[in-house]
C-alpha cells in the first residue's frame, strides 16, 4: 500500500493542465482528487503523484490508478489546494497575486484598497504573533483588534462602516464564500505566501464571518505552523509533571485528558504530544473539529456536516490505531467511545473543559459514563492555564499590591516579585510570549477506588493533594513568579478565584497547626 508523501504546498509541484486533463474535470472535482506534475506517455511504470484529502483513501487511489494506468503516490493537500489545483485544471492560473505578498506592505490609508489593508492585517499578525484579527462593525465604527498572548489589542486602521464592506466580501472571495449571503454565518480557510527578500513563508487563515446589527464581523484565525506546533519541552511544564506526563504518554492504552477552558493551551499541547510519540511502529488517527495543523505522518481525520465527531470516533476504531486522538469530548456518545477504546487496548488522548484537573471525572460523570469505567480508563488529567511571560528586556523587581496581598495572604511569603516596565520589544505591554500552568493528576489506585466507589470533587482534590508529587496550577504559578517568569496579575487573570482562596485557607491552617 502507498504512503503518503510529505505534506508540501502546490509551489513544490509544476501543475500541468494536460496531465491533469487524464483523470478528467468531473472525476478530480467529484472525488477532490488531482494529478501532480508532468506525467510520461511513455513510461507507464513511473509513479505519478496525486494530490487528495485523505491520502489513507486506497479505494481511490485504486480507482485513480485504474484510470491513468500507473502506480500513484498520494499526497495530502487540504482543501484550499485543492481549489486551487481544480482551477489550473479549468485553464485558470494557479499564481494568483491575491495569494501572495509583499513585504513589507506599506501601512493602508484612508483611499487604499481593501486589499492593502488586508494585506497588511495578515502582515502585522504574523510578525508579532497574534493568534487572531478581529474586525467588528459597530453603527458608527469600527473595530480591528489582534490577540496577542491572549490578549486583545487595538490595532488602528481607516476601516469605517462605509468602506468595511469591500473588506469583508474581499475576505470572502478570498476563502471561496457566497460574498451576497450576508444573513447567515459563514466559514472559510484561505492560504497566504508571503515573499520577503526571495524567502516565503506560508502561513494558513481560518476565516468566520457572522452577520451583526451594523453589518458583519470577521474573526480570522491565524494558523501558522511555525508557532503552533511546538516540542513538549518547549511548553513550560515542570520537569517532574514533563517527566509523569510522558510517561503516561507511552502507556499501550488508557485515557489520558488535556483540560481547561478555551484558548489554554490544550490543542497545543495535545498536538506536542503526538509530535513525542510519532514513530512507524504505532498506528496514530485522529478526529477534530477542525484541523488546525497538520502533522506528517499523522493520520488525521476532521469532522464534517455528515460525519459528527461521535460517528467520526466509533468510525475510527475499525481503522487498526495503536493511539486515537479526540478534539474534545463533548457529548455521551463520544465519550463512551472513548472509554471504549481507552479499555480495549487503545491511547486515547481528548480534552475536556473543566477548572481543574479532578474536574474531568465530575465532567465524564455529567456526560453518563459509569464511575467504574471511568475508574478503569482513565490514566491522569492534565489541567492547564497559559499566562504572559515577563519581557526579558525590561523586566525588573517589584513588590504585590495591597489588594494581591489581601487576596494571596500567606501564599506570597518567601518570594520574589517582577513586573515588565515596557519597551521597544514588547510594544509597551511589559509582556513577551507566553507559557503554561500545569496541574497533573495521575490516577493512582487510591483515586481509582474512590473514582470507582462515586466520591465526590472534593474528596477527591483531597486525596489528589495527599500524592506526594501534586502540585496544583496555583503551586506552578508561584514559582514561576519567582523565577521572574510571570506576574500575579496574571495568576489572577487566569485562575478561578476559588481555587486562590482555598489555598491561601488551606496555607493559614497548615501554618495555625505548626
Amino acid at each position: 500500500m502507498a504512503r503518503p508523501e510529505v505534506l508540501k504546498d502546490l509551489t513544490h509541484f509544476e501543475l500541468d493542465p494536460e496531465s491533469m486533463q487524464r483523470l478528467g474535470l468531473d472525476f478530480s472535482a467529484y472525488h477532490r482528487v488531482v494529478v501532480l506534475g508532468v506525467i510520461d506517455p511513455e513510461d507507464q511504470s513511473k509513479p505519478v503523484h496525486v494530490g487528495l484529502l485523505d491520502p489513507d483513501n486506497q479505494a481511490l487511489l485504486d480507482l485513480v490508478a485504474e484510470r491513468l494506468m500507473r502506480p500513484v503516490k498520494p499526497v495530502r493537500l487540504n482543501e484550499y489546494e485543492i481549489k486551487r489545483a481544480l482551477n489550473v485544471h479549468r485553464g485558470r492560473p494557479l499564481t494568483q497575486n491575491e495569494n501572495i505578498v509583499q513585504l513589507p506592505v506599506e501601512e493602508p490609508g484612508p483611499r487604499s484598497q481593501a486589499r492593502q489593508t488586508i494585506d497588511y492585517l495578515l502582515q502585522e499578525a504574523v510578525r508579532r504573533k497574534a493568534s487572531d484579527i478581529h474586525i467588528e462593525t459597530y453603527f458608527h465604527d469600527v473595530d480591528v483588534r489582534l490577540r496577542i498572548d491572549g490578549i486583545l489589542h487595538q490595532q488602528f486602521t481607516h476601516l469605517s462602516p462605509d468602506n468595511v464592506r469591500e473588506v469583508i466580501t474581499r475576505l470572502k472571495v478570498l476563502t471561496g464564500m457566497d460574498i451576497a449571503e450576508r444573513r447567515r454565518p459563514q466559514d472559510g480557510r484561505f492560504q497566504v505566501i508571503f515573499v520577503d527578500n526571495g524567502e516565503r513563508q506560508q502561513v494558513d487563515f481560518r476565516l468566520s464571518v457572522v452577520p451583526s446589527p451594523g453589518g458583519e464581523d470577521a474573526v480570522i484565525r491565524v494558523l501558522d505552523a511555525n508557532i503552533g506546533l511546538i516540542p513538549l519541552d518547549a511548553l513550560g511544564m515542570p520537569t517532574d509533571i514533563q517527566r509523569t506526563f510522558t510517561q503516561l504518554l507511552h502507556n499501550p492504552e488508557g485515557m489520558l485528558l488535556v483540560t481547561g477552558p478555551t484558548g489554554s493551551g490544550k490543542t497545543t499541547t495535545l498536538y506536542a504530544s503526538l509530535l513525542h510519540i510519532r514513530a512507524h511502529t504505532r498506528k496514530i488517527i485522529t478526529a477534530e473539529d477542525p484541523i488546525e495543523y497538520y502533522i506528517d505522518k499523522i493520520n488525521q481525520k476532521e469532522v464534517s456536516d455528515v460525519m459528527s465527531m461521535a460517528d467520526l470516533t466509533r468510525a475510527l476504531m475499525r481503522q487498526d490505531p495503536d493511539v486515537m486522538l479526540y478534539g474534545e469530548i463533548r457529548d455521551p456518545a463520544t465519550g463512551d467511545n472513548a472509554i471504549t477504546a481507552a479499555a480495549t487496548g487503545h491511547l486515547v488522548l481528548s480534552t475536556l473543559h473543566t477548572a481543574d484537573s479532578v474536574g474531568s471525572v465530575v465532567r465524564l460523570r455529567t456526560l453518563g459514563l459509569e464511575d467504574v469505567d471511568i475508574a478503569g480508563a482513565m490514566l491522569g488529567s492534565m489541567a492547564q492555564r497559559l499566562v504572559r511571560r515577563i519581557c526579558p528586556h525590561c523586566r525588573e523587581p517589584t513588590l504585590p499590591t495591597e489588594r494581591q496581598e489581601i487576596l494571596f495572604g500567606r501564599l506570597l511569603e518567601d518570594h520574589r516579585y517582577f513586573e515588565g516596565a515596557g519597551c521597544e520589544a514588547c510594544y509597551g505591554t511589559g509582556y513577551k510570549g507566553r507559557t503554561g500552568l500545569f496541574e497533573l493528576l495521575v490516577t493512582d489506585e487510591r483515586l481509582q477506588d474512590m473514582i470507582a466507589d462515586g466520591a465526590s470533587r472534593n474528596e477527591l482534590r483531597i486525596a489528589a493533594r495527599r500524592q506526594s508529587d501534586f502540585r496544583t496550577m496555583l503551586d506552578d504559578g508561584l514559582t514561576k513568579i519567582d523565577a521572574g517568569e510571570t506576574t500575579l496579575d496574571e495568576l489572577m487573570r487566569v485562575l478561578p478565584y476559588r481555587h486562590i482562596v482555598i489555598a491561601r485557607q488551606e496555607r493559614e491552617q497548615t501554618l495555625a497547626a505548626i
